[in-house]
């Protein structure tokens, strides 16, 4: 009781101590729901079938919307649900690393263990009075319908995006044509690293070391793959279906989340609508190259808009379209923006609803930002960012809670620092790192007047509206929308943080939050059909990249090669080390093992060299057998792969595999070969 007084004198906090005894009643009951819970879990054990229905929910959703509801109880039923996925997200892939790291290894028990934790939890904050939480929520059909009938535009516009992203995952993600397999519009992307982290992590590859460079420790941000990896291991899935729906489920917790926090600054429903198509459907006008294209080439525009992006696209030529759209690039193919820049709304709106008045939903939005960091990198310290100049512009400090509220924000950062430093030391180490003048894909020798037009160009209608909007006096929040948005533009021009400059693409793409709540309250009051063509001119292009991932039919992989990654999958053991070529994708990414290089930008981009593996893996395939052994005797490899072709020898035959005393051909069906290095 005493160190209860000192809180509450301290921290200014209302009664810590609020929890009644518990009642026979209460305990009979919590026995009955564990006994219950450890039921569930026992047949989801043996039947991973029953895993989405009986297991997922606290996976995904069910101990963060019930955190959220107590924590922040004056959000909205959109933000209470988005917030609590977010959290629920976040939290059970940390707990998990945690139950597995300590238990020795990652697999179905771990996360079973976890999941009896998370609803554990998730009893107590449905039941029990906590303190300086508020009551527990009420939980109904009738209640859900309630609300979703007071409040029905933004679950349209969530459900809408949703079943944009996962229908067009769906359709392209990963699927078999004449030509073979394709996965969506960027086969030159990075589809199958996220694809090689979550499978590696199935197979056994825990603590993660680099699926693709292996040997070292995985620096990258590989939380939003590892989740994959929990819940399609629990339900005895394959990880790419669960990247499908993770990413369409998280295309609707965007535009919730960015829906509650336009209405919470702005109080202004249309506003919020507005602003929540615009985050996750709004982009540039690089749809100005299809007319273009049309001209020049004289082809059908449906051969074009199966060819080209339009948006995010690297063709040779002015102008240039090199900002990639929310909808383009950071929902449908990169996870770490997708599961990432939720998050960091997320905590800008738990501050901007609780700093000063809910200590809890403090806690919360510092959590949140700091298990932040292993999903995405790049949001990990905008979110920082974003929240002091929040803090700076309303001069909070002025408010007597502003220590209470600034220590709770930032003591869960410890929880996030340990996945940061590391990748941060290694990009420093490799001079990746550094001061720049003018982000690159926009150069400064184009000349002034260039590069300004290839910004309105490229960020489009809702950024001149949104230019316009910081104008006008009677915008809400102005400075503070401004600061955002102004912020996050600069950051790419002025700071390099990775061996891809294109990567600072990724701060255009938070900075469009700010930008479509200003867009949205300057065209609130509009006609409707002008607002509609703002709407259109600023959804085209990302429209157009949707199209394109699912019409483009460029190959990734061949059906030779992906029988191979089958084979390989059921026929080798875990965590086994292949030689392979460079190339970006592979048929081990696939199967879901270790291969000791990739191609080299994604390396670099990790902070290692690849140019030693480089020169290795070329003595594998060129030096002679004997060579090729000692070669893979140094990092552990015991497979070559040939995926079709040879590597260039310069001149002299390549390592004769299947006639030599040292390997045996596995596997050798349509041009598509395996040899494994013979024990001593």
């Amino acid at each position: 009781m005493a160190i209860g007084r000192l809180l509450r004198r301290r921290f200014r906090l209302s009664d810590p101590i609020g929890m009644s005894g518990p009642s026979a009643l209460r305990v009979l009951g919590a026995v009955i729901a564990l006994g219950w819970i450890v039921a569930a879990l026992m047949v989801v054990r043996m039947f991973p079938g029953s895993a989405p229905i009986l297991a997922w929910p606290f996976l995904f959703v069910l101990p963060g919307w019930l955190l959220v509801s107590r924590a922040a109880p004056a959000l909205g039923a959109p933000g209470r649900l988005a917030v609590g996925v977010v959290a629920s997200i976040y939290v059970s892939a940390h707990l998990v690393n945690v139950v597995a790291t300590v238990t020795g290894g990652f697999g179905c028990d771990a996360v079973l263990v976890s999941i009896f934790l998370l609803a554990a939890a998730s009893y107590l904050l449905a039941t029990a009075p906590l303190p300086w939480l508020a009551p527990p929520p009420r939980i109904s059909v009738r209640a859900v319908v309630g609300e979703t009938r007071r409040e029905p535009l933004p679950w349209a516009i969530a459900g809408f995006a949703a079943l944009v992203v996962g229908g067009v995952l769906a359709l392209s993600a990963w699927h078999l044509t004449s030509g073979g397999w394709v996965s969506g519009g960027w086969n030159w992307s990075d589809f199958l690293v996220h694809v090689s982290i979550g499978a590696s992590i199935q197979n056994g590859n825990f603590p993660p070391q680099v699926p693709y460079f292996s040997g070292v420790p995985l620096l990258y941000h590989w939380f939003a793959d590892f989740h994959g990896a929990i819940a399609a291991t629990v339900a005895g899935m394959d990880v790419i279906p669960v990247f499908t729906l993770t990413n369409g489920l998280m295309a609707g917790v965007l535009a919730l989340v960015s829906w509650e926090l336009a209405l919470v600054i702005s109080n202004d429903r249309r506003v919020a609508g507005l602003a929540a198509v615009l985050v996750v459907f709004g982009g540039g006008m690089g749809y100005i190259r299809l007319p273009l294209d049309l001209i020049s080439t004289h082809s059908s525009i449906g051969s074009l808009i199966a060819a080209n992006s339009y948006d995010n696209t690297w063709n040779a030529g002015w102008p240039y379209f090199r900002i990639a759209s929310v909808l383009g690039t950071g929902l449908l193919p990169h996870r770490a923006t997708a599961v990432g820049l939720p998050g960091l709304v997320a905590a800008v709106l738990l501050v901007r609803a609780s700093l000063g008045t809910r200590p809890a939903g403090m806690i919360l939005a510092g959590l949140i930002a700091a298990l932040l960091a292993p999903f995405d990198f790049f949001a990990f310290p905008a979110t920082y960012l974003i929240v002091l100049l929040y803090v700076l512009i309303r001069r909070e400090w002025k408010r007597p809670t502003w220590r209470r509220d600034a220590i709770l924000f930032l003591a869960p950062l410890v929880a996030g620092l340990p996945f940061i430093i590391g990748p941060a030391l290694q990009q420093v180490g490799h001079g990746y790192f550094g001061i720049v003048t003018g982000w690159e894909s926009a150069p400064l020798s184009d000349g002034p007047p260039a590069v300004v037009f290839f910004y309105l160009t490229n960020l489009g209608v809702p950024f001149m509206l949104a230019l316009v909007a910081a104008t006008r006096r009677d915008l809400s929040d102005r400075a503070f929308l401004f600061a955002w948005a102004a912020a996050l533009f600069i950051v790419p021009n002025v700071i390099r943080v990775s061996a891809v400059q294109f990567d600072m693409n990724k701060y255009f793409q938070m900075e469009w939050i700010a930008v479509a709540i200003m867009a949205a309250w300057l065209v609130r009051r509009w006609p409707r059909p002008l607002i509609a063509c703002v709407l259109v001119a600023s959804t085209l292009s990302p429209a157009l990249v949707a199209v394109w991932h699912v019409t483009s039919a460029t190959v990734a992989m061949t059906d030779a090669q992906e029988r191979a990654a089958a084979w390989i999958a059921a026929n080798t053991p875990q965590r086994s080390v292949f030689v392979t070529d460079a190339w970006m994708d592979s048929p081990v990414d696939l199967a879901g093992r270790l291969r000791i290089t990739t191609y080299g930008p994604y390396a670099a981009n990790l902070g290692y060299d690849p140019d030693s593996r480089a020169a290795d893996v070329q003595s594998v395939y060129c030096d002679g057998d004997a060579a090729a052994a000692h070669v893979m005797a140094r990092y552990g490899a015991g497979y070559v792969l040939s995926a079709g072709g040879l590597l260039d020898c310069s001149g002299h035959s390549p390592t004769d595999f299947g006639a030599s005393p040292l390997f045996k051909t596995v596997y050798s069906v349509d041009g598509v070969e395996v040899w494994q290095l013979r024990g001593p």
